[in-house]
């Protein structure tokens, strides 16, 4: 289970990200692909590496993208990349609503402000509610620390959590032309 320890330090590696997206079944090629980025404009890179406006990683049975650019792109590839597996997208910049996304095959199950469920929920708040409470981190979590239940929930959706060996390991990155 994540404690207040894990979670500060997820925090302090991930304050630059904008954008946080947990694909249980899609490979760095399919989120390549899904996103419209030819191969050739990525590159290895570590987590801490250089100027990028993306980083895809794999991390159990999916792959994580970290967007720190303001024209990222993942939310419209979303859909595309549920077909591998259920998606998980959220907002994760202090500075603009905690905008949460989950996809399935089917679609999206599920849009929200996760500080303020009620503020335009999608298709609605109950259905919101409901998907709340089935997700591992439960509605209890959701309530008291929402950043805490989408790592919750992200980290049972892909069966691994982010760690020092992640951090320090080769993935893949992204800068798009200026």
């Amino acid at each position: 289970m994540i404690d207040d320890s894990y979670s500060n330090w997820f925090h302090q590696y991930t304050s630059d990200i904008l954008l946080l997206t947990w694909c249980s079944a899609a490979t760095t090629e399919d989120v390549l692909a899904a996103c419209g980025i030819s191969p050739e404009t990525a590159e290895p890179m570590n987590f801490l590496g250089g100027d990028i406006d993306m980083l895809i990683g794999r991390l159990g049975n999916g792959t994580i993208i970290m967007d720190y650019s303001v024209d990222y792109v993942t939310p419209r590839a979303l859909p595309a990349l549920a077909q591998y597996g259920p998606c998980l997208s959220a907002a994760w910049c202090d500075e603009v609503p905690a905008m949460v996304s989950y996809y399935t095959h089917a679609g999206r199950v599920a849009r929200f402000d996760a500080r303020e469920r009620d503020w335009y929920p999608d298709p609605n708040l109950a259905s919101v509610e409901q998907w709340i409470a089935t997700t591992p981190a439960g509605t209890e979590a959701w309530d008291n620390r929402w950043d805490r239940a989408i790592l919750i929930t992200a980290e049972a959706l892909l069966q691994a959590a982010i760690d020092e060996e992640w951090m320090r390991s080769t993935h893949v990155g992204v800068t798009f032309p200026k």
